[in-house]
């Protein structure tokens, strides 16, 4: 007999589907059985990601819009519910760094910014879900994505100490915990992945560069970054029926960086 597929028939929205770690996550959710709502802020990258899905057999649908906004995130899940007919899975990739904002904004503009998009979408996303899952009775996963720096400090010669990215993934590490205690008893898991450096476009200003690719390389015990197939694979766990007795964990995905 053919191996079940780990997620065949559920239904899985994932946040900042159209490239990186949350591009991995769809292409390998849809590979497991899962029907997949791809939401991201890029009109255009993500209905692309939709076509290569739907050209390889997947069931999948194209939702654009910006999470921080409590409108889109709650429009998110509704029209994964309305066009897929439910909502099992929640992945939230989407997120930015404060190298991607625009340089004229003064420090409290990219504050707002990073902890809007990193740490109030992830929040907003996850609220909206959670209450279709809880209402719909049959549980639910939710996978928040933050970070090896939600669960530490960074190193001088690589942070600033005044940089909200660390602070918006440590918010996400700890609403994670208490989402997963107030929603476990209808059966709603809620963990998150804490990954470390990963080849991405969020990262490639950083990876391009030879020296600071040779820094992080050097800080990392395995000696390499990851793909970002190696973090939706960690997803993919979390998400399936395989991790039905795991709820509240915060996972490294680091290669042994926050083991030292």
């Amino acid at each position: 007999m053919p191996e079940s597929k780990r997620l065949e028939g559920k239904v899985a929205l994932i946040t900042g589907a159209a490239s990186g770690i949350g591009g991995a996550a769809a292409e390998l959710f849809a590979a497991e059985g899962a029907n997949i709502a791809a939401a991201d802020l890029k009109r255009t990258e993500v209905r692309e990601a939709v076509d290569r899905l739907t050209a390889s057999g997947a069931s999948a649908v194209a939702i654009s819009g910006d999470v921080s906004h409590r409108a889109d995130a709650e429009r998110f899940v509704q029209a994964c519910v309305d066009r897929l007919g439910s909502i099992d899975i929640v992945v939230n990739c989407a997120g930015v760094t404060t190298r991607y904002a625009p340089e004229d904004w003064d420090y409290e503009q990219v504050w707002d910014w990073v902890i809007d998009v990193n740490l109030k979408g992830t929040y907003m996303v996850s609220r909206a879900a959670a209450r279709h899952m809880r209402q719909a009775g049959n549980g639910g996963s939710i996978v928040n994505l933050s970070s090896i720096y939600g669960l530490v400090g960074r190193p001088e010669y690589y942070g600033t100490g005044e940089d909200p990215y660390p602070a918006s993934k440590g918010g996400i590490s700890m609403m994670t915990k208490d989402m997963a205690n107030a929603f476990g008893a209808d059966r709603v898991r809620v963990n998150a992945l804490c990954p470390g450096f990963v080849y991405t476009p969020l990262t490639a200003t950083v990876t391009g560069d030879d020296q600071w690719l040779k820094t992080m390389e050097s800080m990392i015990p395995l000696g390499r970054l990851a793909q970002a197939d190696e973090v939706a694979r960690a997803a993919l766990f979390l998400a399936s029926d395989d991790a039905s007795y795991i709820t509240g964990a915060t996972i490294p995905v680091d290669g042994g960086y926050t083991s030292q």
